[in-house]
């Protein structure tokens, strides 16, 4: 029996006993659980292996000799013509994610690896391709993605508190995602309600640096592009000696401590008054 130091390189599959190199990778070609066949530069199929039959549901008998396009939705009839053409010229196309036809009809997600297959002479005579599937795998990074959007909603919300006020309260640290969905969800909360004050609250910021202060500042220009007027709310001591020590200057921006002082602002702003039940039956009275 050969020796692991015989089976260190390309020359040693000739030392396993009884099996000649050919057979050997056929061998390990036959075994993979990836779809693994061969094609000629007019995409007809040369061979098919047994994660081919067990991806695919079509049988070696079925494919051998039919054009590698049965497997193709219709919706793309020209992405099998294009990596030929890429094949022809050398490239090797990697980690090319699309989605096949199963024989029972069932559209799965690929990830493909398509190489040229060369002669003696290295002249490219066809093409070989390796398809693993990640129809599980796309359905979890969606899933996630899901997950992850509905997070985003939730930890951005956008409250209309008033006719004509809104509310938007920064919670936790703002990285660029999540701030560019922030400004999205307020500037279209704006719009729908024709609102003519947002606050924007900082109350739940654990702390501000030169990014988040950054995206304050762009929040607040966009809000008064649209004509309404921003009002700063939740400005700790903390973060006012941040901002200055950063150089934001937000001399022309009205904040307060709270996001109750900032709704008696936005109150003003609307020329609007809160009137108490006590001081209605007062001026009942008076009447």
């Amino acid at each position: 029996m050969a020796t692991r130091s015989k089976l260190s390189g390309t020359a040693a599959l000739e030392d396993i006993e009884g099996v000649g190199p050919q057979a050997f990778l056929a061998s390990i070609v036959e075994c993979s659980d990836d779809a693994i066949y061969g094609k000629t530069l007019d995409g007809a199929i040369l061979s098919w292996n047994r994660g081919a039959e067990r991806i695919y549901g079509y049988s070696a008998a079925e494919m051998v000799g039919r054009p590698v396009s049965v497997l193709v939705p219709p919706n793309k009839p020209d992405e099998v013509p294009a990596i030929l053409e890429r094949v022809k010229r050398g490239e090797r196309v990697s980690h090319f994610e699309t989605t096949r036809v199963r024989k029972d009809g069932e559209v799965i997600d690929l990830s493909l690896n398509v190489s040229p297959i060369r002669d003696a002479s290295g002249q490219i005579i066809g093409a070989s391709t390796t398809a693993r599937d990640i129809t599980e795998q796309k359905k979890m990074r969606e899933a996630l993605a899901e997950r992850a959007k509905e997070i985003l909603d939730v930890s951005t919300p956008v409250l209309q508190v008033w006719e004509g006020v809104v509310v938007a309260p920064f919670i936790g640290t703002l990285d660029t995602q999540r701030a560019q969905q922030f400004m999205e969800r307020l500037l279209d909360k704006i719009v729908q309600t024709n609102s003519a004050v947002a606050l924007l609250d900082v109350t739940g910021v654990p702390a501000i640096d030169t990014r988040t202060a950054q995206h304050l500042i762009e929040t607040i220009t966009s809000v008064r592009l649209l004509g309404a007027q921003a009002i700063l709310t939740g400005v700790r001591p903390a973060i006012a000696q941040t901002l200055a020590h950063l150089g934001i200057n937000l001399a022309d921006v009205v904040t307060r401590s709270s996001l109750a002082a900032g709704l008696r602002v936005a109150l003003d702003i609307l020329n609007l008054k809160i009137i108490t039940q006590e001081d209605q039956a007062k001026g009942a009275h008076s009447l």
